[in-house]
Parts: structure tokens; C-alpha cells; sequence
């Protein structure tokens, strides 16, 4: 008897919800999910703020602009951010669990029977909302979950468990889309297919971030990528890395012994963070160097924006376990040992108080540059 009571109220809650549903997808109406959620005037996180949303403010959606939604809030138009506006247009919308434990519940309070325990990074589908709890689909249960150990994504299909090698589709074409603009993917591919290179971003980011760098985007990786409050791209990953490290170190008082002939070490370009490998293959007043690979080529050249120039740039030098203030011309000039690495010639990279070989004197512009790389990296 006591099971088909549970059965009737969850079915009564189930057929609530689609009802709900429809009734929000007939008048494009979304519920704000967090507290004090802030409507933009324009649709990104620099944009004036017109309001702060209470939790669960009903909105008329007038139009979607990419991961925004323009809406009618009294008198005001403006912009939220898809991440905290349930809009169940679609019949559902997917969500993650954030970590091992949470409690499918019976009802929309702590007080209910546990119907079961969900894992971390689970895929579950949000049918409607009451107050602090969505009622979802996990697997082939139903039931409600305190709204803040899910979050939710774009899609209207959650990808499962994870999102790993060889998935594709929209939410692999979302999370692509935000590791670009995090600067850990390239353009060219976001293409909505996880393959080795997006596995490779998803890694460095997470590294950044500080957890496991596994490759596999779950909840946690996720909740972090698309947090508007998290800053992390990889231009401040790598000056992250640094700052606080930077030291000067004298040419002629061991720092030529230091980057010695044949190293191989990293450049850190100071202004975009963008960073390559280089090796050391001559000069004595200076590091005559070049580009380690083709693809170290590619980093160089977006450095200077598709066009070699003799301007000179503050750079870091990470090699063994010392960062060093340096700068660098960026042309490629005379000769080079590497003939695979599509760039015709060597590059300059001074260190403080080294010369340059035509004169056997300091050059002001190079040395301005190493004095701007230890200033940044204080």
C-alpha cells in the first residue's frame, strides 16, 4: 500500500512537471536558479547590470543570443546568462551531479524518503522546478534534487556521466567552444568531435585549475569552464606559473653558463602568455636560438600576429627550475641548424646586461624589455 502511495505522488509530481513544462514552452517563461542573478544590458559578464534576480523570478524569454537569453523583466529588457535560467522548452533540461552522495528524494524537501543516491558527474534531466529543488530523470528513476548539487547545461540531452574520447554532439561543441575562448583549443577545432586535441585542452585546463588532469571533462571540469567568475585562460594559466618567480640574472654572472649551448627551454611571452619551446644553438653576448618545432613556429608567429618584426618583447624563460626575465626581437635572421621548424633563420634572446654581437655593447630596447619582464613578474 505504502509503495503505490509513493508510485501515485510521484507520478501526480511527474505529470505536474510535464505540465509545467508546456505550459513554460507555450509562454517562453524561465525560472532564475540562483540567488541574486545578475540581468545585463548587454549579453556578457562586463555588460551594465540592470537588476540582481531573486531565486526562482519568472522571466518572459524574448529571443536566445548564444549562451544568453534577452528577457522581459517588468519594465526592463535585458540579458542572463543560460547557466541560471531553467527554460524547459525543450520537454528537459541536462544537468551533472557534482559530486558522489546527493540524495534523489521522494519530494521537494530534506525531510523525504531517500528514492536513491546519485554519482558525481552523472547526467540527469531537469523536467521543472520548485523552489530549491528540480524534479529530474536520473536513469530510470525520478525525483527531486536540492539545486545546488546539479549543474546544469546548455543542451536539452545530457551526454552521460562524462564527456571523454570519441563523444560528439552539442555538448562536446559547447565545451570546445569555451576551451577556445579560454585559449586552450584553436579555432579550427571546434568541431563538436572529441578527439586527442580536445582531450589535450581539456587536460591543461584542468591543470590550471588545479585537479586532476585526466582529459576527461566530468561535472567538477565542467561546472569550472563554464563559471563566468572563473578567469582561468591559459594566458593567465601560464603567467600564473611564473608570477612571483621572475628573477634578473646577470648574462656575465652565469646566466650565459645557465642557457647554456643546446638547451632546450620555454619562452613566455609576457603581453598574450602564449608560450613555446626554443633551443639555444650559438651565439656568446647573447642566446642565438630557434623555434624547437613547426608547431613552436605557429605559437611565435600568433605571438606577433602573422607578421615577423625586429620589436623587441618581454618574454620569460622557464629552464631548469628558474624563471628568468629576458626579451627577444622576433625575425628571422642568418642561420639556422633546424631546417623542419618553418622558420628561415634564428631569433635574438638577451638576458639582462647581455650585448648584442655587432657592437659588443647593451641594447637599450632589449634591455627596456627584460626591465618590463621582471616588473610583470614580481
Amino acid at each position: 500500500m505504502a509503495k503505490r502511495i509513493i508510485s501515485l505522488f510521484m507520478l501526480t509530481a511527474f505529470l505536474f512537471g510535464v505540465a509545467s513544462g508546456a505550459l513554460a514552452a507555450s509562454s517562453n517563461i524561465g525560472q532564475v536558479t540562483a540567488q541574486d542573478v545578475n540581468l545585463r544590458k548587454e549579453p556578457n559578464t562586463d555588460a551594465d547590470i540592470l537588476a540582481a534576480l531573486p531565486l526562482n523570478t519568472e522571466l518572459e524569454i524574448l529571443e536566445e543570443s548564444g549562451d544568453w537569453y534577452r528577457v522581459l523583466y517588468g519594465d526592463k529588457v535585458g540579458y542572463v546568462s543560460s547557466r541560471y535560467l531553467f527554460v524547459n522548452s525543450m520537454g528537459s533540461r541536462a544537468a551533472y551531479v557534482l559530486q558522489d552522495g546527493v540524495k534523489l528524494l521522494g519530494g521537494p524537501g530534506d525531510f523525504s524518503y531517500v528514492v536513491a543516491e546519485l554519482k558525481g558527474s552523472q547526467g540527469v534531466k531537469i523536467k521543472f522546478m520548485v523552489g530549491d529543488w528540480y524534479f529530474v530523470v536520473a536513469g530510470d528513476q525520478v525525483g527531486y534534487v536540492d539545486r545546488r548539487y546539479l549543474t546544469m547545461t546548455k543542451g536539452t540531452n545530457a551526454a552521460g556521466n562524462q564527456l571523454k574520447t570519441g563523444m560528439e554532439g552539442q555538448e562536446v561543441l559547447r565545451m570546445q567552444t569555451e576551451l577556445h575562448e579560454r585559449l586552450f583549443l584553436a579555432k579550427a577545432d571546434v568541431t563538436g568531435t572529441f578527439g586527442a586535441k580536445t582531450r589535450k585542452a581539456v587536460a591543461e585546463f584542468q591543470e590550471a585549475n588545479g585537479i586532476e588532469a585526466d582529459g576527461v571533462a566530468g561535472a567538477v571540469t565542467l561546472d569550472l569552464l563554464y563559471d563566468v567568475n572563473n578567469k582561468v585562460t591559459k594566458t593567465i594559466a601560464m603567467a600564473s606559473q611564473v608570477k612571483g618567480n621572475v628573477e634578473l640574472f646577470d648574462w656575465f654572472k652565469g646566466g650565459a653558463d645557465w642557457l647554456a649551448k643546446g638547451s632546450q627551454y620555454l619562452i613566455i611571452d609576457v603581453r598574450t602568455g602564449l608560450s613555446f619551446t626554443a633551443r639555444r644553438f650559438g651565439g656568446w653576448y647573447h642566446a642565438d636560438s630557434v623555434p624547437l618545432t613547426a608547431a613552436d613556429t605557429a605559437t611565435f608567429k600568433k605571438i606577433v600576429n602573422g607578421k615577423w618584426t625586429w620589436d623587441r618583447r618581454a618574454i620569460w624563460i622557464s629552464y631548469r627550475g628558474r624563471v628568468v626575465a629576458g626579451s627577444m626581437n622576433c625575425m628571422p635572421h642568418l642561420s639556422s641548424p633546424i631546417k623542419t621548424n618553418n622558420f628561415p633563420g634564428h631569433f635574438c634572446v638577451h638576458l639582462y646586461k647581455s650585448k648584442v654581437h655587432e657592437n659588443s655593447k647593451e641594447c637599450p630596447r632589449h634591455q627596456a624589455a627584460v626591465q618590463e619582464a621582471y616588473r610583470k613578474g614580481k
